[in-house]
């Protein structure tokens, strides 16, 4: 009898496990594709090219998002976050690219491109029933929701970060309008966040901002008078704050960076010279046509990035000048006198032409 309940018993719970597996597996049939597939790694590279438009390119980095066109400036992580959701949209229909009338579905000329590392998204118009946005992709044509399309055609500005700081700045230095600022203001700019970005006006004014890093980083900024407004004119970009942040100036601060080394105005850019700071594309200094100095030390004469003379091409011979200053010894007067013959005006020496081993006269 014990026996017969527990194979009733078992038998039981087989079925159960039965009943919950085909549970599951209906449960997956229903669960539509997405439109990113399998693939779940986040890419490294993202481009948006919209007709008419400037491409959007970001790059991922270990430090994070960064836009590289047009504008070479940190991204913003959650417009990211939010355009890279669009490969978790639920696919609720598909057909072959080649049943498919493109032209009329918005694909055919492709106006709109997302491209993830090496897939690419086209994406059309909308099913005029459903609302659904059609997206083309490896010769498929899906239908999924229209919930991403306000990212893919927002201007460029919108995936810039809002933090007038790029990402892992650490100013060591500050200066505002030329007079250094105190240390606890630079550790409060890193933590700016401006309420919105917008293309910096033609004709920026305001005081100017400079920040320095230990390795040798600069940036400038131009603050409004009333200190929300915080433009790069190099990047022409202008941040907006939600309030002024104090600025103290501290003018007993010393500057720890080291300084900024600026090219002569007529030499080619990227040539340094140690003596007068940098060579024109001659190779000539500034004040090449003045003497060197000749107490000058040896050192500060040779151009250590000069190639060396084996690796230069033979020619004549160098042609010396004397300058108006310098002498010439004077020659010593030509004698026919041989040094090595012996005359009246040089006595032999004591002793000259005696055999020392000879006995001695004197001795007896």
């Amino acid at each position: 009898m014990r026996s017969r309940w527990i194979l009733n018993l078992v038998l039981l719970l087989t079925v159960f496990l039965l009943g919950w597996a085909i549970r599951l597996e209906l449960a997956a049939t229903r669960i539509p594709p997405t439109l990113g597939g399998d693939d779940t790694s986040e890419p490294y590279l993202i481009e948006i090219a919209r007709a008419g438009e400037p491409d959007i390119e970001l790059e991922r980095l270990l430090s994070g998002w960064r836009m590289r066109s047009p504008w070479d400036v940190d991204a913003d992580p959650d417009r990211v976050a939010a355009l890279l959701a669009l490969r978790e949209a639920p696919v609720l229909r598909s057909m072959p690219a080649r049943a498919a009338a493109l032209d009329e579905l918005g694909l055919d000329p492709v106006s709109l491109r997302l491209r993830l590392d090496a897939r690419d998204f086209v994406f059309g118009g909308t099913d005029p029933v459903s609302q659904l946005r059609y997206v083309g992709s490896e010769q498929l044509v899906h239908l999924i929701e229209d919930r991403f399309q306000h990212l893919l055609i927002a201007p460029p500005i919108d995936y810039v970060a809002p933090t007038p700081l790029p990402r892992g700045l650490d100013p060591a230095f500050g200066l505002l309008d030329d007079v250094p600022l105190s240390g606890d203001t630079l550790s409060r700019l890193g933590a700016l966040v401006a309420e919105r970005v917008e293309p910096a006006a033609d004709a920026l004014t305001g005081s100017t901002l400079e920040l320095r890093t230990m390795e040798g980083t600069r940036l400038r900024y131009l603050v409004s008078e009333d200190g929300r407004r915080w433009s790069r004119p190099d990047l022409g970009l202008t941040y907006v704050l939600p309030q002024a942040p104090a600025l103290v100036e501290d003018p007993d601060a010393i500057d720890p960076t080291p300084a900024e080394t600026l090219p002569h105005p007529d030499a080619a850019p990227g040539v340094a010279d140690e003596t007068q700071g940098w060579l024109d594309a001659a190779g000539e200094g500034p004040d090449s046509a003045a003497p060197l100095d000749p107490d000058a030390p040896m050192g500060q004469l040779i151009d250590p990035e000069a190639p060396l003379s084996g690796e230069l091409p033979l020619g004549p011979a160098p042609e010396v000048r004397l300058r108006p200053f310098d002498v010439l010894p004077a020659a010593p007067p030509e004698s026919d006198h041989d040094p090595f013959e012996a005359g009246p005006e040089r006595e032999p020496p004591e002793g000259f032409g005696l055999d020392p081993f000879a006995p001695d006269p004197d001795v007896p």
